[in-house]
């Protein structure tokens, strides 16, 4: 043979034997997150080198405790999700192990994790205020600096930071606060370790006049403001990868990132519209009517909506897709916030007597607008202008409620299997949950 056709003879075995060589290599895991769910407290997303067996995955992988769960997907990749109606009160131990389609194995790992946003506060401190985090030990970490007042406070929907407003004499201020914080801890470092926040940056140079901040799960950020050189509304976006843009929407009140992305309500004043973000196709939806965006269920596409009537009184609404608004309260009461589990299953109301604010009542409703659950808060006031937030990893409500007679707020657990209030002996002026990285 010559010396061309031995070259390429060559060439061929040695592509045989790479092409041997890559199919006796054990699959790997290459891409591991933690998610929220929508029908359950949290999942993960898996990503492997192989397409994998599933059954084997489900055989051979142990969580400790041993929660209810189950696999989804087909083969690559996959997805844990954790079985609804079960609180999660610790760190979870993982142990991922199978096979794929080959027959070979996995090499097992461990790993650590714990998908429970922390508590995080606007705390009185000297004269001004500060931003604060309860971490896993129970220790209170300051995170900015003291401010004369913080007005607004608005986590990353995926964990990477959080921005906020604060004012002075010479007018508001935005910042944004970058966080290093992971929900999952590899075996060797068990154990979740604590947030740890980065320099604070301001994201517009002038004095402002107002904000309103929004995020989604993809870390997007979402600003209307004012500058007082400008006397006008601005809406300001910052996609989490890329660079800000400028919308061109004029909006008749506070806009909403949709959580899952892609889109935003926006109230005009025909009604509440639907619009989609840069990189999309243009899409304006228009629910028409006096409603207000209340708050988000976890599963895609539904909301809680306040609608409110001629008459003085107000309705509350769960919309889902292609379905008209379906009413699940209507009374003369203030409706101050509301929470949603799922698609709507059980919705949390937190409502006041229109001439008596200390007369404050949290009603949970079924699908059906049947009242199940009341829990009087007679000798508590709910603070201004901060909302109720649900835990469903904990399954809990958070408020920030004021005991008669004292002057700070704290906050207040609320599990929702019966509505006990769990006070928190810190004072606050704000409480709200950060999710996990």
């Amino acid at each position: 043979m010559n010396k061309p056709a031995l070259l390429l003879a060559a060439g061929g075995l040695l592509a045989l034997l790479q092409q041997q060589l890559l199919l006796q290599r054990p699959p790997r895991l290459l891409e591991l997150h933690s998610s929220t769910a929508s029908s359950g407290p949290a999942a993960l997303s898996l990503r492997f080198s192989r397409p994998m067996d599933r059954a084997s995955l489900a055989a051979r992988s142990q969580l400790q405790p041993s929660l209810p769960h189950q696999w989804l997907g087909a083969t690559n990749p996959l997805r844990l999700l954790l079985a609804a109606n079960q609180p999660i009160t610790g760190a979870i131990q993982l142990l991922i192990s199978g096979i794929d389609q080959r027959g070979l194995a996995l090499r097992p790992q461990r790993w650590s994790w714990d998908p429970r946003p922390r508590l995080l506060a606007v705390v009185p401190k000297g004269s001004g205020e500060q931003l604060q985090l309860l971490q896993r030990d129970g220790r209170w970490q300051a995170l900015t600096p003291e401010f004369e007042r913080i007005t607004a406070v608005t986590p990353l929907g995926d964990g990477s930071g959080i921005a906020l407003a604060s004012r002075n004499d010479q007018g508001e201020r935005l910042w944004l606060l970058p966080l290093q914080q992971s929900a999952l801890q590899r075996g060797s470092q068990l154990g979740s370790s604590a947030v740890k926040a980065g320099p604070l940056r301001a994201l517009l140079p002038e004095p402002l006049i107002f904000t309103h901040l929004s995020s989604n799960q993809r870390g997007d950020l979402l600003v209307q403001w004012s500058a007082q050189a400008l006397g006008r509304s601005i809406t300001s976006f910052w996609p989490r990868q890329g660079n800000r843009q400028q919308l061109e929407l004029e909006a008749s009140g506070p806009m909403q990132l949709l959580p899952d992305g892609g889109a935003l309500v926006m109230p005009e004043l025909e009604g509440l519209s639907l619009r989609n973000l840069p990189g999309r196709p243009e899409r304006r939806q228009l629910l028409p009517g006096s409603r207000d965006l209340s708050s988000f269920c976890p599963v895609s596409g539904r909301a809680l909506l306040v609608r409110h009537w001629p008459d003085f009184r107000r309705s509350l609404e769960l919309v889902e897709p292609g379905q008209p608004p379906r009413q699940l309260w209507l009374g003369g009461d203030a409706v101050l916030s509301t929470a949603c589990d799922r698609g709507g299953e059980r919705v949390w109301l937190l409502v006041s007597h229109w001439r008596d604010a200390q007369r404050s009542r949290l009603l949970e409703i079924n699908r059906q607008g049947r009242i199940v659950r009341t829990r009087d808060l007679t000798g508590w006031e709910v603070e201004p202008g901060v909302p109720m937030a649900y835990d469903p990893t904990r399954q809990q409500l958070l408020l920030t409620l004021r005991q008669q007679g004292r002057p700070d707020a704290q906050p207040v657990l609320i599990p929702v299997r019966d509505l006990a209030l769990q006070p928190l002996a810190k004072p606050v002026r704000q409480a709200l949950w950060l999710p996990p990285g």
